[in-house]
């Protein structure tokens, strides 16, 4: 027991830094909680059912965030509890500083709480060093309201076929669409489409005002969002196996994804590397051409939509489709949860537990009152109304629907690094500034990669 705590702290100690991301922060956004307790929309009961004649019974939830993620959990507790009077929630919350070491000690001593909410990305190490949680599944909680390509995937909580955490919420890329400037060229971004499709957009966004781009983006984007998926696709999994620690992408389809930026480049889809050097990282939404409405899209994230939208609010807003090779085995495109929701082992009372979860998940009174205190909601229900009670703009909403329904890989850890990322960062500027051709970029990208997966 002692050396299964060790491993865990220690595994533990190199993800700390990992809860600054979106796992650990205290992101929310401001509503009014229903503390009603209303028990007359759907999902008041669930599949999961605790007995209501038995004794008292208290259930420990554990959690880090802000200040409104507290308050609108507080509320849904109270709702819940006011269902179900024999059922008594004790909150365990504060702030992500230590959480995780608390939770690893508390999980190898059996004395975690009945609900924890974890990072997915510390998840795994407690998944490989213990059996700490209970199949979701095989409590009955009902999970038909979560998109199953979502839910599947093992960074949102399902391990062996088993549905160990449920997702708090959804992040991931899209497509924003300037409705206004797409319908007078003409182009539609709500059906399907493929890569070669944006160039052949690009020309007629061209032919209709040479001033204008197709899309506004920056040699970071480039990397992050069409090089990383566009690879995938052609790769039929992540660039890099990691567990056979070799490089899945080879020479030749890395040169085809460069020569892809190239005619992104050349054919004028997307600014010269000169005008994007002026907009790096994540400044796209400074960039004076969106601002002035001079770009139909953009690759962006469903959390930054909302930024997009608010530096040119004068015309009208769409999610679109977001594109994919003709016969691809593998989406590329994946979309994650910042936290996951889990019911530990060595709950006394699993089933209650089980029916608050599914209060939490399916409940409208829940989901309306949890809003965005936790990104964007996990289920295409609660996000329908966070959008109609006006928490959550339409196209953020249509974005996190399509992202969640295309279920891609995650990329992989090694790939994923600073490192790996500056490699194509690199490539993707020299080639837009003509230094290198799509060959030559993709023959020393797989050489410095190589030295990485060593």
């Amino acid at each position: 027991m002692k050396k299964k705590l060790l491993t865990l702290i220690l595994s533990l100690s190199m993800t700390t830094a990992l809860l600054a991301g979106c796992g650990g922060s205290q992101d929310s956004s401001s509503q009014d909680a229903d503390t009603s307790g209303s028990s007359t929309d759907s999902g008041a009961g669930g599949n999961a059912q605790a007995s209501s004649d038995g004794g008292q019974i208290t259930l420990r939830f554990a959690w880090w965030g802000g200040d409104e993620r507290a308050e609108a959990t507080l509320a849904v507790i109270d709702q819940f509890e006011k269902l179900h009077p024999n059922i008594t929630i004790e909150a365990e919350y504060g702030g992500s500083d230590g959480y995780h070491d608390k939770l690893a000690t508390s999980l190898a001593s059996g004395t975690a709480a009945d609900i924890v909410q974890v990072d997915p990305e510390v998840f795994p190490t407690y998944v490989a060093s213990g059996d700490y949680f209970l199949d979701y599944a095989e409590l009955g909680v009902d999970m038909s309201n979560f998109d199953e390509a979502y839910i599947s995937l093992e960074i949102n909580g399902r391990y062996d076929g088993k549905q160990l955490g449920l997702p708090s919420g959804i992040s991931g890329a899209g497509l924003l669409v300037n409705k206004n400037l797409a319908d007078q060229i003409g182009l539609d971004f709500t059906q399907a489409y493929e890569w070669s499709d944006l160039l052949e957009m690009g020309k007629k966004v061209k032919e209709y005002d040479s001033d204008l781009y197709l899309l506004s983006m920056n040699k970071e984007y480039i990397a992050n969002l069409i090089v990383f998926n566009y690879a995938k696709q052609l790769a039929g999994g992540t660039l890099i196996d990691v567990d056979a620690k070799e490089i899945r992408i080879t020479q030749d389809q890395l040169e085809e994804v460069y020569a892809y930026v190239k005619a992104l480049f050349d054919e004028g889809v997307v600014p010269p590397a000169s005008y994007q050097a002026s907009y790096s990282g994540d400044d796209l939404q400074n960039d004076t051409n969106w601002i002035e409405g001079k770009y139909v899209a953009t690759f962006t994230y469903i959390s930054t939509m909302d930024v997009m939208t608010a530096a040119n609010a004068d015309v009208e807003y769409y999610a679109g489709q977001i594109p994919k090779l003709s016969g691809a085995a593998e989406a590329g495109w994946a979309s994650n949860t910042p936290q996951v929701f889990a019911i530990t082992k060595t709950s006394e009372h699993p089933e209650a537990a089980a029916e608050f979860m599914d209060y939490f998940f399916n409940n409208e009174t829940a989901m309306e009152t949890l809003g965005t205190t936790r990104s964007v909601p996990p289920t295409e229900k609660a996000r329908k109304i966070c959008s109609d009670s006006g928490i959550l703009t339409e196209w953020t909403m249509e974005g996190a629907n399509i992202a969640a329904a295309m279920g891609g890989t995650p990329n992989d850890k090694i790939s994923s690094t600073n490192e790996a990322k500056e490699i194509l960062f690199d490539a993707v500027e020299s080639i837009g500034y003509g230094a290198k051709d799509p060959a030559t970029a993709a023959e020393e990208t797989l050489k410095l990669l190589s030295g990485l997966v060593e």
